[in-house]
């Protein structure tokens, strides 16, 4: 093996820091600079620190099944650790195996079942405090609503009084601190508030799980449902292991998906004839007040073609790493061990060879006629392998309940011409997107 062949960096960095500055402030620009000067592998650097950047349905899915073999997923996400403790994927990899029962149980069909009816809930709820008519930036919206649907699949009916008006003003503080670049111990006060809302997070599980030990029977929601979920060695999830899970089950199950649930509506709204086939759709196979149950989604399938096209243009979390413990060789290029590896959905989303005009808006690229989006490994948006997001239905039928409630009740359109995407809070969002809606 060639070690003396690692990847070329791309232009632009600075010295000392390196691609530091651009990698904070455009991701997506310094990662398809460097596809254009290098093709699929191409490398920069973070301070002293050397990343390698792969492109591409092969390479991808190398990243992803070398993962836990020459690769490695837990240290590298140190700054998520912090924030949540060793849970799902930044859990060791035996812990991360041994839980993986219980996470497919908290995502299975039974369940989804319950969710669906959670989302319709809070969506119409929503909905209904919105007025005939008005103005709503939904970018933040999206953000409270996909907060509130957490609450209720997660917590309980009653997530608000148990939760408290400050829960969720702590989970800000702490997506707020996420950074992947500066160490998460650095004495800061971004870090310092991170702390502090987590200590008062999990106190709050905490006391939720104690009053259902306390009375089981007065509950039939997920926590007390954990109590009887062994994990795949046969034990029990201590409250310790309970509060940790919550921790990043409440996170995960609104923080992405907020990001893509607005730009979803956004994209539709900029895109007025495809628009019109969605409506179309909802209109032939929705109700108002009709539930939305399984066979009802599985109707919608220009929302669904719509969301999947919405991952691939605004993925909310288009960053994930690895470090490369054993060199690994993509093409004639070989990663040094000790590096930083990650796959990118800036350059792997818009390969010209696999998706006709990536630049443009066209859900239709996912119909079964096109079947662009055939090999899953073309796409990051919820990563690939055994570390696939479990959560990735609840979040697709989430973004379609949104959609279909919101399109079948109002008239909407979009204010605010050309929304950016907001980097560097937690997962991407859209920027300030006002929307103006009418009660139909």
């Amino acid at each position: 093996m060639n070690l003396k062949n690692p990847p070329q960096f791309v232009s632009g960095g600075k010295p000392i820091i390196g691609h530091t500055l651009e990698f904070r402030q455009n991701l997506s620009r310094l990662d398809q600079r460097g596809h254009k000067e290098h093709g699929d592998v191409f490398a920069m650097k973070l301070m002293n620190q050397n990343m390698a950047v792969v492109t591409g349905a092969d390479y991808n899915k190398k990243f992803y099944l070398e993962t836990d073999k020459s690769l490695n997923i837990t240290d590298v996400y140190s700054f998520l650790k912090a924030s949540f403790g060793e849970v799902l994927f930044i859990a060791p990899h035996e812990e991360y195996m041994n839980q993986r029962p219980i996470l497919q149980a908290i995502f299975s069909r039974t369940k989804m079942a319950d969710y669906l009816q959670a989302m319709q809930v809070e969506v119409q709820a929503w909905l209904d405090g919105l007025g005939d008519e008005e103005e709503i930036d939904i970018s933040a919206e999206t953000l409270n609503l996909t907060q509130a649907v957490a609450g209720r699949a997660f917590i309980s009916p009653n997530y608000k009084a148990e939760l408290g008006e400050s829960f969720w003003q702590d989970y800000d503080a702490i997506s707020r601190s996420i950074d992947p670049v500066t160490p998460p111990n650095w004495p800061l006060p971004k870090f310092w508030r991170r702390d502090a809302a987590k200590q008062r997070i999990q106190k709050r599980l905490k006391q939720l799980i104690a009053k259902r030990r306390e009375n089981p029977d007065a509950y039939d929601d997920l926590i007390t449902q954990l109590f009887e979920q062994p994990k795949k060695d046969g034990q029990f999830m201590t409250d310790e292991e309970i509060t940790i899970l919550f921790m990043g089950l409440i996170f995960a199950g609104h923080e992405t998906t907020a990001g893509q649930a607005a730009w979803n509506i956004i994209l539709l709204l900029q895109h007025p004839d495809y628009l019109r086939q969605v409506q179309d759709e909802i209109g032939a196979n929705t109700e108002i007040g009709q539930p939305l149950d399984g066979r009802v989604m599985r109707s919608l399938q220009h929302v669904y073609w719509a969301i999947d096209e919405t991952a691939r243009l605004r993925p909310s979390a288009p960053m994930q790493l690895r470090i490369v413990e054993e060199p690994i060789e993509f093409g004639e290029h070989v990663i040094p061990s000790g590096w930083l590896l990650r796959v990118s959905s800036a350059t792997s989303h818009y390969q010209e060879e696999v998706f006709a005009n990536p630049e443009v808006y066209d859900p239709q690229r996912f119909s079964q006629a096109r079947g662009e989006g055939k090999n899953s490994f073309n796409l990051v948006s919820f990563g690939g392998g055994m570390h696939k997001c479990t959560g990735m239905n609840f979040a697709n039928n989430e973004m379609a309940v949104i959609t279909t409630l919101l399109f079948q009740q109002f008239d909407v359109e979009l204010i605010t011409p050309d929304p950016q995407v907001l980097t560097g809070v937690g997962a991407n969002r859209a920027t300030e997107a006002i929307i103006r809606y009418r009660k139909k």
